[in-house]
């Protein structure tokens, strides 16, 4: 089997952008109300890019594939799970769920903790 991985990412941040600003219409999503964005992550290049091309400060990013890898579409709910263990999601953080999948599909969603 052979990946575009270069392609894949540029069309994946691409359908990220375009669905991040339904979601800002959809949720009120701005950059200072949303507290924490909780994303599939591939690895740190494609979670930066991401975050980059959302203009989402990386400290509001809890990110987990240095100690998992690549886990797939597990990657939400598992560092969902990590940050609010671990005290960086707080009671009443609004959070925002990010699901960019390599099928090319994506998925947004709010949860206020």
């Amino acid at each position: 089997m052979k990946t575009d991985a270069t392609g894949l990412l540029a069309a994946g941040v691409t359908l990220g952008a375009q669905t991040w600003k339904l979601a800002e219409e959809e949720f009120g999503w701005t950059l200072d109300q949303l507290d924490t964005a909780v994303m599939h992550q591939v690895s740190k290049v494609h979670t930066e890019s991401i975050a980059k091309a959302l203009a989402l400060p990386l400290d509001r990013v809890p990110v987990i594939y240095p100690e998992f890898g690549n886990v797939g579409p597990a990657s939400v709910p598992m560092t969902l799970e990590a940050a609010a263990s671990s005290g960086f999601v707080k009671r009443g953080d609004r959070v925002g769920l990010l699901g960019i999948g390599s099928g090319l599909n994506c998925a947004m969603a709010e949860v206020i903790w």
